[in-house]
Formats: structure tokens, C-alpha cells, sequence
């Protein structure tokens, strides 16, 4: 299963959907040369000498997409029951250790039909030298946006591998510092986290002007802002500073789930989009594992609906959503993001369909990430394209059976056979 760089192919297939439109074209193609996207179209537009000469891969039953986007993952995170403590022991040994990692997770990644993920938090020397080898060819695996370092108290958030920031000047600092490094994005731990004993995920950790001084700077120096954020105050500040993503926005205070309908028609008013990092895990997990207690299971089962029920709410005000799994934090694999997608569509999820949970992986997620040539399978567009057995777009358990994946026109995954 190498790698393969593509220097001319044609797919075909009998959907082929670019990202954005209601429908899918049937018996569609898609012609690639080096790292882009030349041709997209009928497979009957394309004349009988179409293939001369060109390598051809044709795909029956099956659906050509864009590959697929995770706006929120931890590359260095092992994903496993214990990350931290895997996080850690990992850190003792060394970068090297945690790169051994991170090389893992960007090729299981890959091999999924991820094309592009965008990290929010490992620190600078594993974050940045990946993303390089990545783009370089070296490293099999998505192209990765990096953070690096992310921006939290004293003993607050992540603060293992983050910049201890406690007044508005160490945050300026911290961002200016991230910048100069090489950073694609700041990423602002603004309230607690449950992955941190001892932090409280229920109160900011920041107050208004040390936010405002976190996206002042990182606005002057032209790199958008995350901001991680669970409780209602939170989210406000994230909203009134400016953030370009809010990364989980779950309204979750001390007395539960206080969801603010002003602050979700400022986000669509600004275009502030959410991340609900939900996984498919945790989705299947709703009703508890079994031998769980009954009134465990029930607080579970209670404080999901209520969360899915923010998440349907903010997609009726008209806030923006970018799909990410947080992958690397418990439950979360970084092959199982094309799973998690299911968590957010119809009844069951957040009440998205099938199209718009996808859009919201491949040319919504671009759109909001601010990287214009992926996302859409469209000429002059990189050559980031999944292929899976069947039709997501009617059936999104589909997304999960990926044959063939080209990630800037490098072949990961071929179909059986080829």
C-alpha cells in the first residue's frame, strides 16, 4: 500500500461530488496532473481518445469527493483511555518520541480519507517540522495547519505543552512568539478542560482584556485565532474578541447546559463557526457502556441530548460549523473521523443532513479555515480527493469505506487489485 505521486489520472465514478452542489454528478470524472485538479465533469463529455496515454481508474458504485477536512485534532495525542499519561511518558523520551507518534496518527489519518487536518496543540518542535515533512513528501499523511503551543494559565488547560500565560502582556508575547515560529493559527485555551485535573472547564480562565490583547495581536499579525471554550461566558468573550473558531461551544456551566441565543445570532452575524467536536465513539456510547450504573448512565444519556440540542440550536441561528473530532483526546482515533461525521447527521445527531455534515468536512471547513485551493473538487484545486464504495450523500455510513485517497496527488490508498 505506498505511497504513489500521480503525475497524470483519470478517476471515474458513478457520483462525482464536488463539495457544494445539491447532487452529485453521475458517471462523472476527474482528471488530475501533479498536485491539481484539471478537469472535473460528464464522464460522456470526454470524448473517446479521452484516456489515451492516461492512466485510468474506474470506480463502479462508488462516489469521488473531496478529501475530507479535521479542523481540530492533536497529533502528538495517542487517542487511547490515558493520553496524557501516554502524552508524558512519550515527552520523557524526547521529541523523537512524540514525532514517532505524530507520524502515526498523520498516516492513519490519511489512509481514512483525511486530506488536511489542522492541529491545536503540540508543541513547536514536533508541529512544525511534521508540517514541513509532510508538505516536503517525506512523512505520509494530511497536510497539516499547526497551532503548535497553545496559550493557557499557569497549571491551566494543556499547560503541559503550552505557553504559561497569566497577564495580557505574556499572552501578546506568547502569540507574537508563535507567530514568529511559524504558527498557521493561535490557538487560546480560554476556559478549563476535563483533560486537566485541577483546571475547571466551567469558568474562564481569561479575563475580557487578556482575550482582547490574544486576538489584537494575533489579528495584527494576520493569524486567525481558536479558541477553546465550554462554558456561556467564555464563548461571549471568544465572540465579542473576534475568534475565528470556537472549539466545542458547549454552553455547560455549574447548573448544566445555559445555551445563549444572543451569542449564537452574533456568531452567525460575524461568521464565527463552531466545532462540535463530537465523536462517533461517544455517539454510539450515548446509553452508557454496559455494567455502566443506571443513574450514571442516565446523567450521560441526559447531558449528550442537551448538548446536541445547543448544536441543533446554533445551526438554526445560522452559525457556521466545521467539522473535527478532536482526535488524540480519549475515544477519539484519527482513522475514525469519517465516523464521527455520523454523530452529527439526522435525529440522532444534531440534526444535519448527510450533504451538509459533509460540506462542513470538505468545502465549508476550507472556507472557514482560510485555505481556498482544497476542499472542492474543482480545476486548479489540489488533487485532495476520497473515493468510497456506495453514496455518502444518501447514506453517510458510506463515508467510512474509502478505496482510493490522493492527498496533493499523492496516491495513499489504491483500490484492491490496482
Amino acid at each position: 500500500m505506498g505511497e504513489q505521486r500521480v503525475n497524470r489520472c483519470l478517476i471515474t465514478a458513478e457520483r462525482v461530488w464536488d463539495g457544494r452542489a445539491p447532487e452529485p454528478v453521475r458517471e462523472g470524472f476527474v482528471r488530475i496532473e501533479g498536485e491539481l485538479i484539471t478537469a472535473v465533469g460528464r464522464r460522456a463529455d470526454l470524448g473517446a481518445d479521452a484516456a489515451r496515454d492516461t492512466p485510468h481508474i474506474d470506480l463502479p458504485g462508488a462516489t469521488l469527493l473531496p478529501g475530507l477536512v479535521n479542523g481540530h485534532v492533536h497529533m502528538a495525542l495517542s487517542g487511547s483511555d490515558t493520553p496524557i499519561r501516554d502524552y508524558r511518558r512519550e515527552a520523557r523520551a524526547g521529541d523523537a518520541a512524540l514525532a514517532v507518534r505524530a507520524v502515526r496518527n498523520l498516516r492513519s489519518a490519511v489512509e481514512s480519507g483525511v486530506t488536511t487536518v489542522r492541529d491545536l496543540g503540540t508543541v513547536d518542535e514536533v508541529a512544525f517540522p511534521l508540517r514541513a515533512a509532510v508538505a516536503d513528501g517525506l512523512v505520509p499523511g494530511p497536510r497539516v495547519l499547526a497551532a503548535g503551543r497553545p496559550i493557557t494559565v499557569t497549571g491551566g488547560h494543556c499547560h503541559w505543552f503550552g505557553h504559561a500565560c497569566d497577564t495580557a502582556a505574556e499572552v501578546r508575547v506568547a502569540v507574537r512568539r508563535q507567530v514568529r515560529d511559524g504558527a498557521d493559527w493561535i490557538k487560546l485555551m480560554l476556559s478549563g478542560g476535563n483533560l486537566t485535573p485541577r483546571s475547571n472547564p466551567l469558568r474562564p480562565q481569561y479575563s475580557a482584556a487578556e482575550v482582547r490583547a490574544c486576538a489584537e495581536e494575533s489579528d495584527r499579525l494576520g493569524v486567525p485565532l481558536a479558541v477553546h471554550a465550554y462554558d456561556p461566558v467564555s464563548i461571549r468573550r471568544a465572540v465579542d474578541a473576534g475568534a475565528r473558531t470556537l472549539e466545542h461551544c458547549l454552553f455547560e456551566t455549574e447548573r448544566g447546559i445555559e445555551y445563549d441565543p444572543v451569542t449564537a445570532e452574533l456568531m452567525a452575524e460575524r461568521g464565527i463557526a463552531f466545532v462540535p467536536t463530537i465523536s462517533g465513539a461517544m455517539h454510539r456510547m450515548r446509553d452508557a457502556a454496559p455494567g455502566t450504573p443506571a443513574p450514571v448512565a442516565a446523567r450521560f444519556h441526559k447531558k449528550q441530548t442537551r448538548i446536541r440540542e445547543v448544536f441543533r440550536n446554533l445551526l438554526a441561528a445560522g452559525a457556521p460549523v466545521v467539522a473535527g473530532s478532536d482526535a488524540g483526546v480519549p475515544q477519539r482515533c484519527f482513522d475514525g473521523f469519517p465516523a464521527d461525521l455520523a454523530a452529527l447527521v439526522g435525529d440522532d445527531g444534531i440534526g444535519m443532513t448527510a450533504r451538509q455534515a459533509l460540506a462542513a468536512a470538505t468545502s465549508g471547513a476550507a472556507e472557514h479555515l482560510g485555505i481556498s485551493d482544497t476542499g472542492v473538487l474543482a480545476p486548479g484545486r489540489r488533487a485532495d480527493l476520497l473515493a468510497v464504495r456506495g453514496d455518502p450523500l444518501r447514506d453517510i455510513s458510506a463515508i467510512v469505506q474509502p478505496i482510493v485517497v490522493l492527498a496533493g496527488g499523492v496516491q495513499v490508498l489504491r483500490p484492491p487489485g490496482a
